[in-house]
């Protein structure tokens, strides 16, 4: 078997075949001073290669040539050409049969080669449920969908594990791994933090107090839910822990922002502890509410890896950046 490049995602769609031409006024003028069934005559004696170099050389048919057009000429009587099978059905790509995935939701005999590219902005947040879903990759290999950057990576033949994530992936993943851990600990101490504050300094005064131990207590809640959830291969149970603790994080604002709110009225006490113990209630309500957006992002669809796509533009990207980032901060998808 040839050696796989593992680095593919990163240089695959550097170049810029895909995008139309920008074309001149005059062989615009040329190309629609012909009549109209010549271009049909042209379009429909050409091979699936000659129909996509024209349709790269030329910025008309560029918009005229489109999917549906090359099923209607390279799919006859409910089959598809052998030609199509090095072709994406969503882009018209051609990158090669090593870097298209087979649609298994299509009819064999039909046209259900996708790019790589396209194949990974369809992928929903219930792969986080089955972390190493397998794929058929249009040159007869297998593989598994990259649990990072969602681009498949073809196995090999092994079942380690090893080739289920692309090397670069492997390394950001601890990475991840490694900052998601750290700010899981810094916020549960410091929520473990108001707790003993409420019940140490603040607990003569019940502003304070009842809705700290309320907090503390959801918080407690959270913790057993998230490990349900990370420890079940049930989907349906999965999606109402997951949902579960969506309601668990916006309970635990109230509380918050309540304690935060009383704690103002105390902070400008003698010495340093009242301002302390404001800010620390400060940071739990910053962190709940990053929790409730990393939350919501999540139920609602959100895939934290499309920022890894390519050809976002730059403000595109940071959008998913941060919508990313906010994901992480709430919960680790992998």
């Amino acid at each position: 078997m040839a050696t796989y490049d593992t680095g593919y995602e990163l240089s695959i769609y550097n170049s810029r075949s895909s995008q139309a031409p920008i074309p001149t006024k005059s062989s615009i003028s040329d190309l629609l001073s012909l009549p109209l069934e010549l271009h049909y005559l042209i379009i429909s004696h050409l091979d699936l290669e000659g129909l996509l170099q024209l349709r790269r050389t030329s910025g008309l048919y560029y918009h005229v040539i489109n999917s549906d057009l090359v099923r209607k000429l390279f799919v006859r009587n409910g089959r598809a050409s052998l030609a199509l099978a090095a072709c994406c059905y969503e882009c018209l790509a051609t990158p090669g049969l090593d870097r298209l995935v087979v649609d298994k939701d299509i009819d064999p005999v039909l046209w259900r080669s996708v790019c790589f590219r396209c194949w990974s902005k369809r992928i929903t947040v219930d792969y986080h449920i089955n972390p190493w879903p397998v794929v058929q990759i249009a040159n007869g290999d297998e593989g598994y969908i990259c649990h990072f950057c969602n681009w498949p990576v073809v196995n090999n033949g092994r079942d380690d594990g090893i080739d289920r994530l692309h090397a670069a992936c492997r390394a950001r993943r601890r990475l991840v791994l490694v900052l998601w851990m750290a700010m899981a600990v810094l916020q549960f101490g410091i929520g473990v933090l108001c707790a003993v504050l409420a019940w140490t300094r603040y607990k003569h005064q019940q502003g304070i107090l009842i809705p700290s131990s309320i907090d503390f207590a959801l918080a407690m809640i959270s913790v057993v839910v998230f490990i349900c959830r990370i420890c079940t291969n049930n989907e349906i149970k999965y999606t109402r822990l997951l949902f579960a603790e969506l309601i668990l994080t916006i309970l635990r604002i109230p509380p918050v922002a309540y304690s935060a709110r009383t704690t103002v009225a105390y902070r400008t006490g003698q010495g340093l502890l009242p301002r302390f113990g404001f800010g620390v209630f400060l940071i739990n309500l910053i962190f709940r509410i990053l929790d409730f957006v990393g939350h919501a992002l999540l139920n609602s669809g959100y895939d934290p890896r499309r920022f890894l796509q390519k050809g976002l533009s730059r403000r595109t990207k940071i959008i998913y950046g941060v919508a990313t980032f906010l994901v992480y901060f709430a919960y680790i998808p992998f």
